[in-house]
């Protein structure tokens, strides 16, 4: 039993951003030279709505943003390796990307700040 309380509380506090719902393709945005996209998926469960963003590049996927509580987004490439996504800058290498769950507290500083360092805006 303290096993189980013990992963459950790891789990609440420590989260993947890999392992989010997949959720209902929204919409595709290429990158200027078209190498990169940003798929959007929009999530809906008992627990409300979420917006899932994915970086498909020629040999691979994964998530670098997860939003809960909206629906709509805004996507903009500021360069090849910068998307911005709801007004919060990426770096599409860092596959870290941007969970709200995480809440970048003590934990995680510098973490947003990280995100902003190739935002030129």
């Amino acid at each position: 039993m303290l096993v189980e309380i013990g992963f459950s509380v790891k789990n609440s506090l420590f989260t993947d951003i890999a392992d989010v719902p997949k959720g209902t393709f929204v919409e595709s945005y290429p990158c200027a030279t078209g190498e990169k996209k940003m798929n959007i998926y929009l999530v809906k469960n008992n627990l409300g709505v979420a917006i899932r963003g994915e970086i498909e590049g020629k040999d691979k996927k994964y998530n670098i943003f997860w939003q809960t509580g909206i629906d709509t987004v805004e996507v903009l490439w500021l360069n090849d390796d910068t998307v911005q996504i709801n007004q919060i800058p990426l770096d599409v290498n860092d596959t870290f990307g941007y969970d709200c769950r995480r809440g970048y507290s003590i934990f995680d500083e510098g973490s947003l700040e990280q995100n902003f360092t190739n935002y030129n805006g």
